[in-house]
Parts: C-alpha cells; structure tokens; sequence
C-alpha cells in the first residue's frame, strides 16, 4: 500500500540524512567521546576506535568513509520514489531537504575525508539555490 511503501522511504531518507552527519561529523563526535558510525563495519575496513582518534585519515578511514558515503547515496536513491507519494506542496521540500542533507556526502569527498580538521558543509550559495526555488515550488502548490 502507498501509505506503507512511503513510511519505508521516509525511513531510508532519515536514515540516509542520520548518516551523512555521523560521516561530517565523526571529529566532533570523537571530541564528545562518542562514534556513532556502525564500530562492526569500520572494523571490516581494519579501522579501530583508536585509530579514529589518532584524528588522521589514513587510506583505511578513508575506504570505510568512502563506504558509508555509498551507503547514503544508495539510500537516498532508494527513498527518491517515496517523495512523489508525499502530498505535491510537501514534495519540493523533502527534495530540496535531500538534495542538501545528501549533498553533504559531496563535501566529505571535496575535502578528500579530511573529517578531523575541516568541516564539510554545503555552501550558503547552494543551500539558497536549493531551498529558495523548492519554497516558492511548495508555495505554488497550497
């Protein structure tokens, strides 16, 4: 049932937004005392808690953040169908809520997983051609 198969791709798209965070934000995280990316896969790319916070990216942290990233974009591809099950005006909005949450993903890679010294963040620029177009869609749509 389509209200069933949406609750599903708002599970996988939360997931996917939960996800990229704990990627940016492994160095803070560790700063907390806290690694919230799954300890058993990081272990499958030989990655320790101690390694992570020895704070380099070693060829090893970089291919288990190189896999999470995977992760996110996978499941952001599975939940893109569950948005047109959304109501028109919410549609724009989750979009653009993915498109930016996801895109962080992007500026991992751009910083070449350098998590530990930089911040990777989506840009101002890109956050208001995202979201401004998507508010006046939504808008258009009441």
């Amino acid at each position: 049932d389509k209200k069933k198969e949406a609750l599903v791709a708002a599970e996988k798209l939360g997931i996917a937004f939960q996800l990229a965070n704990f990627i940016r934000d492994v160095g803070e995280d560790l700063d907390r005392g806290r690694v919230y990316l799954p300890l058993s896969e990081l272990r499958e790319y030989q990655v320790s808690r101690a390694m992570l916070e020895e704070r380099k990216v070693t060829p090893e942290i970089r291919n288990a953040l190189t896999f999470q990233i995977s992760r996110v974009r996978q499941l952001q591809r599975e939940a893109e169908p569950g948005i047109s099950l959304l109501t028109p005006s919410a549609r724009p909005c989750i979009q653009a809520a993915s498109e930016l949450y996801c895109g962080i993903v992007d500026e991992v890679e751009r910083i070449d997983c350098e998590v530990f010294s930089r911040r990777a963040k989506t840009s101002t620029f890109r956050r208001v051609t995202v979201a401004f177009p998507a508010w006046l869609r939504a808008l258009a749509l009441r």
